[in-house]
């Protein structure tokens, strides 16, 4: 294990009886965890014929003394299941009861395709007030806000741009238990207790099934855990997250496999607990773990199953990282460092570098991709920069091609074009995203994609007027309808595109601009050469071949795929690098059929899982091949590094030196120039 150390394990018992058993007080408060500069600064407000529905219409009334829970509640019971934004203005609502996701006919058609969105994290606030009746069980928890629970149906649910604030004296509180399936998530929350007797801040563990989803801009102050997160389906993203002042654990993972980046955690208690006999894994990039106060013996991190660490800081705690299993110590504690790679186990696998099952010291140079923060678009005033397509000629009814309108709207140089919720547009002939328009929001709105020619182009220089373009395009929050095809999006031109939040798009990268895919549902058909991506959770669940690296770079946080395919196909010197993947594997596998395949390109690995209950497993993981030489991996790599060279031919011999010529005999004649033997390969890309 590279960067540790051995240390005494008998600080860590006496941590593990005393804080895994009876708790322990809060520490002091906590200073300040400036929050993330990415977080959206303006009010978040709507368009008055966005679909949306405001909270105040039923009877919810902000920054007064009344109890709003029943107001809210109706709110959401309003549209079940209709894919709508219920939005909570700016002010403080009392709540006394669970909020709860809306039913619907039978388990699969209830909790769906709903979104709770606030004005902003520091701006609205769902405030339980101090000792309130139905909080103050700590032997009857329950949550503050309720989203659902098994099966994995709960599609496209969110929760955005809030803060959950939990009053002292409530032990039994659970501020949010989320669920969302293939598409949704959690952004710009906090979620607070503030005396620290919350039970759990955000429970991803209360029922089986849970995710695939995306949580970002997440802060979690207080109560008894931090996070949770349980259960072996269906795994969850996390990036930019903050935990401080919890009185148990930080984070605390059993069976779930977690892919994170950006962890920032200031506790007295262990900032991440991975709890034994389970099938819990976690891959934990660019954290700080700062220890305040803790006692001896306790460590930053608990490790009990699979985890894999890159840039990992670690400061003020006795005690780095323990992994044991079972009484098994297996790499050994570790004091405090700045941890650049390492693995619980010895279970590095590689094709090309002759390293069948080795650590990450013994594995060879690791080079990761450079990380760029997804790039962010203003707002805008929804009174005068935005533009609704229906009152460019969109059909309401979804009979007719609403893509002519859609380009009027995108011509007209607005800002922002949006497609109010409450309509289905079907579009069935190309567009061209140019000009000034700079979001292409569904405000949760559905679309239906039928022919073969409904397709989105993002193209430069080529407005109608002359009309600049804007540097970012993004496209979000829209979902497509049972029985139509993918919309597919081809990015042509150099600006950067982001697709965020999306369920039944697919895209293709065919220009040079960077891509950006968050919450994504669809497949990245393909990414041409010298094309960047940064991909932060991605849903692929079609049969066949889900993502081709053309010679691009392609960068990965989260990715789960069902069905039989490989997931990527890396070729012509491309570079592929994955953080966490699940597969679920339950249809099957085809014999001959790889996971990854990689031609002459890398690929590298970090955190594979896989879950299969009809014992058809994936057979084959990776097949790579470097001019001619083509290796193959049944087995399930953890961590798979690609690289190396295929086996070079021998040099010819040197050629005998020529006879010393005469000094009268003219200049030495030039030596014949050498055969130059095949390069090697180039990087990876996911």
């Amino acid at each position: 294990m590279r960067f540790f150390q051995r240390a005494n394990l008998l600080g860590f018992f006496v941590w593990a009886s005393v804080v895994l058993v009876f708790g322990q007080d809060p520490s002091e408060e906590d200073g300040e965890i400036p929050a993330p500069s990415r977080l959206q600064d303006v009010a978040v407000a709507f368009p008055a014929d966005g679909g949306v529905i405001d909270v105040r219409d039923f009877g919810a009334v902000p920054d007064d003394d009344g109890d709003d829970t029943a107001a809210i509640q109706a709110a959401l019971d309003a549209f079940p299941n209709g894919s709508r934004i219920v939005h909570l203005p700016a002010g403080t609502y009392l709540v006394s009861d669970t909020l709860r996701w809306p039913g619907g006919d039978g388990p699969g058609q209830a909790q769906k395709r709903t979104v709770l969105q606030g004005a902003g994290r520091g701006l609205t606030v769902l405030r339980v007030p101090e000792s309130c009746i139905g909080f103050t069980d700590a032997g009857d928890p329950r949550a503050v806000v309720w989203t659902g629970d098994a099966p994995a149906q709960r599609f496209r649910n969110a929760v955005r741009d809030l803060t959950i604030e939990v009053g002292p004296r409530n032990p039994g509180a659970i501020g949010l238990q989320f669920n969302a399936s293939n598409q949704g998530g959690i952004r710009n929350v906090e979620i607070r207790s503030l005396d620290a007797s919350g039970r759990i801040g955000l429970d991803l563990g209360h029922c089986n099934e849970i995710g695939p989803l995306f949580v970002r801009n997440l802060r979690v102050e207080g109560f008894q855990t931090g996070i949770q997160t349980k259960w072996p389906v269906n795994s969850a993203t996390f990036e930019h997250v903050e935990l401080s002042g919890q009185r148990r654990i930080g984070w605390w993972n059993y069976h779930q496999m977690v892919f994170v980046r950006g962890l920032r955690s200031e506790n007295r208690v262990p900032a991440l607990y991975n709890e034994k006999d389970s099938w819990g894994s976690v891959t934990l990039l660019d954290a700080t773990l700062i220890g305040a106060g803790s006692p001896r013996g306790t460590p930053a991190i608990h490790n009990q199953r699979q985890m894999v660490l890159s840039e990992v800081e670690i400061d003020g705690y006795p005690l780095g990282v323990v992994n044991d299993d079972k009484g098994r110590e297996k790499t050994g504690p570790g004091s405090p460092s700045m941890i650049e790679e390492d693995s619980s186990h010895r279970n590095v696998a590689s094709l090309f570098r002759e390293v069948t099952e080795a650590g990450l010291d013994e594995a060879g140079p690791v080079v990761r991709q450079p990380v760029k923060e997804t790039p962010e678009v203003p707002w805008g005033d929804p009174g005068k920069d935005w533009a609704n397509v229906l009152a460019f000629g969109a059909d309401p009814t979804g009979n007719e091609d609403s893509g002519p309108a859609l380009q009027r709207a995108i011509d007209s140089g607005a800002p922002t074009v949006y497609l109010p919720a409450g309509v289905v547009f079907r579009f069935s002939s190309p567009v061209e995203i140019r000009g000034p328009t700079r979001r292409i929001v569904g405000l949760e709105g559905r679309f239906l994609s039928t022919g073969s020619t409904a397709l989105w182009r993002v193209v430069d220089g080529r407005h109608p007027q002359g009309l600049p373009d804007a540097p970012v395009v993004i496209v979000e929050r829209l979902g497509g309808t049972v029985g139509g095809s993918p919309l597919r999006i081809r990015h042509e031109g150099t600006r950067a595109l982001v697709v965020s939040s999306t369920l039944g798009i697919d895209v293709e990268g065919a220009g040079k601009g960077d891509l950006f895919l968050e919450d994504f549902s669809g497949h990245l058909d393909r990414l041409s050469p010298g094309q960047s991506a940064w991909c932060r959770q991605i849903n692929s669940d079609r049969e066949g071949l889900k993502c081709r690296n053309e010679g691009g770079r392609l960068w990965v946080l989260g990715w789960r795929a069902e069905r039989t395919g490989t997931l990527v196909e890396t070729t012509a010197g491309g570079v592929t690098e994955v953080n966490g993947v699940f597969l679920y594997s339950n249809f099957g596998w085809n014999k001959n059929e790889p996971a990854f395949s990689v031609t002459d390109a890398t690929l590298n690995l970090f955190g594979v899982n896989e879950r299969n209950f009809n014992r058809r497993p994936v057979s084959l993981w990776v097949r790579e091949q470097h001019g001619e030489e083509v290796r193959e991996r049944k087995e399930l790599p953890w961590i798979f590094l690609g690289g190396g060279e295929a086996p070079k031919p021998p040099k010819p011999p040197k050629p005998p030196k020529p006879p010393q010529a005469p000094a009268d005999a003219g200049p030495e004649p030039e030596p014949e120039a050498k055969p130059t033997p095949p390069s090697g390969v180039a990087t990876p890309d996911p």
